[in-house]
């Protein structure tokens, strides 16, 4: 079950592999159900694809926060936590004609969790007294990175490069029903580093006059990161009015242990028709190889598989050029997804799925100003897990993003 006394998001299932893979795309195409692959807009930076660099036209700073509740249900009880963080933080730059470059910074994974799992242990042959295991876990992983985007006819290519680094952090405690014997404290702690790639292209043809359809695929091979790894076992008084250890002895101590883990190879495709300044609907098809590739340490995960989503969403804006009604000017959108989950306990698939709800809200630009700004909304419910698995997972979230963007760069005429 999982612990009250933690009030800060907790997800059991990110005890494993590398934790939960955060929400990776734009909160414009978060309303839209993630679709991205074949997304590219002037003033709206999709990282997801970097071959969509190539399409900016302004300078753009884009910021994206999100938070949320989940709820935890294992068939007899339930849990619900909130959670709140960075979604991204990026830059996107127009260059030349059809060749734009971006850098940012965002989560890639994170480790939250508290559990308590009542057992029966044994000692000395006969004696059986009650015990409490707990797992506890923190951390994740971050990306900073810089990519560029060039047009080349129909076709745009691109690539993202960058750094990936951060820690997690996964702790087991026996606690023992008499204060008289010292609870036992087991950490693990592994910090990693890489550089990373992605490439991407995208392909544009018209249809008709006022549309074009769209394609767009983006991936990388499996790369390999650097690990150092620390582990540290010790008896500890445990507190629980404060939830709280106080360390008695440390029975064993390493640091700066050197390994390899291997990230999985991912690959994604979409198509997205659009309709100029009126609508657009696409699809995506992601996958990723964590049952096949992922080891840490050279070791293979037993609770990991490989995954895949397939999304489905749309934009439409009712009247993008008018001059009065602000509604007329909102972009809605509208999406969904279904998948499999990289999670795999028991030997039992764990299936993922979701709709989603989204806007985008232009904001009054200045007087004689080249400024655009935009405020990007969604929300989205989801659901992991169903009842052959496990837990259940129920998520709420908002996600909230601001678009600013302006063209820089202007040389300025005087008479």
């Amino acid at each position: 079950m999982a612990n009250k006394a933690i009030a800060q998001d907790n997800s059991p299932y990110s005890r494993y592999g590398l934790g939960d893979l955060n929400n990776n795309q734009n909160i414009v195409n978060r309303g839209m159900g993630g679709v991205s692959q074949a997304y590219s807009d002037p003033t709206s930076v999709n990282f997801i694809n970097p071959a969509s660099y190539s399409n900016l036209l302004l300078t753009s700073l884009d910021i994206g926060v999100e938070g949320g509740a989940r709820t935890i249900r294992d068939g007899k009880s339930s849990f619900s936590s909130g959670f709140g963080t960075l979604s991204y933080l990026q830059l996107g730059i127009p260059i030349k004609k059809k060749w734009g470059a971006n850098i940012g910074l965002r989560p890639v994974t994170r480790v939250s969790y508290n559990i308590q799992e009542p057992v029966t242990g044994n000692f000395f042959d006969t004696l059986r007294l009650p015990l409490v295991n707990r797992y506890e876990g923190s951390g994740g992983l971050y990306q900073l990175y810089g990519g560029t985007g060039v047009g080349i006819g129909n076709f745009s290519i691109g690539v993202n490069l960058g750094y990936l680094f951060g820690s997690l952090t996964n702790t087991t405690n026996i606690i023992y029903p008499s204060n008289n014997i010292y609870a036992s404290r087991h950490t693990n702690r592994i910090s990693y580093s890489s550089f990373f790639y992605k490439v991407g292209v995208q392909y544009k043809t018209k249809v008709a006059k006022d549309m074009d359809l769209s394609f767009g695929a983006s991936g990388s091979l499996n790369q390999t990161m650097n690990g150092k790894q620390m582990t540290m076992s010790e008896s500890a008084i445990y507190d629980a009015s404060t939830n709280d250890y106080t360390t008695i002895d440390t029975v064993k101590f390493t640091q700066g242990e050197k390994g390899k883990i291997v990230y999985p190879t991912e690959f994604a495709g979409g198509i997205m028709l659009r309709k100029y300044d009126k609508w657009m609907i696409g699809a995506d098809f992601n996958a990723s190889n964590w049952g096949s590739d992922f080891k840490s340490y050279g070791v293979k995960d037993a609770a990991v598989q490989n995954a895949w989503k397939m999304s489905l969403g749309g934009q439409f804006v009712p009247n993008a050029s008018a001059l009065s009604g602000y509604w007329n000017r909102v972009a809605y959108r509208l999406g969904g997804y279904y998948g499999q989950d990289y999670i795999k306990l028991d030997d039992k698939n764990m299936p993922t799925y979701g709709a989603t709800l989204g806007a985008g809200l232009p904001i009054r630009r200045m007087a004689y100003s080249n400024q655009y700004s935009m405020l990007n909304l969604a929300l989205e419910i989801a659901h992991r897990g169903n009842s052959s698995t496990l837990l259940q997972e129920n998520i709420y979230r908002v996600s909230i993003g601001f678009t600013l963007s302006d063209r820089w760069f202007v040389k300025r005429k005087y008479d």
